[in-house]
This record gives C-alpha cells, structure tokens and sequence, in this order.
C-alpha cells in the first residue's frame, strides 16, 4: 500500500476480494499487488523451441532411458 491511509471499508472490501479470488486456502493473500500490475516482466518473450531442438531432446532421453536399464 502507498503512503495514503485507505478508509477501513475499502481494505475491508479488498481482504475480502482478495480473499475469494485465492485458492488453495493455504496460499497467502495477495493485497499489495495493484491490478494492473504485470504478473511477469512486459519485455519477456517465450522460449525458442523448435521442431530440431524437441527432436534432439528426444533421442538425447532415449539413448539415457536405454543406458539406465
């Protein structure tokens, strides 16, 4: 929360929202986290994974698979 004090009701109104919205009931609430605030950094993009790369990955498995046995 910024420096500004927030009326009772209105952190009452956003416990309780942020409340419903968690799940398990094990994990902390998150109260601190505007809304529109990024869950990850803007500028980071997707792995490259490419047709070659999955291939190599599987023969790389397999070869480990057969030498585990």
């Amino acid at each position: 929360m910024g420096t500004s004090e927030k009326p009772k009701a209105q952190i009452d109104k956003e416990l309780d929202e942020a409340l419903k919205e968690t799940f398990p009931g094990s994990d902390p609430i998150a109260v601190d986290r505007k809304r529109d605030e990024p869950v990850r950094p803007v500028d980071r993009r997707p792995p490259l994974i490419d047709r070659d790369l999955v291939e190599r990955l599987s023969e790389q498995a397999k070869s480990e698979r057969v030498k585990s046995k």
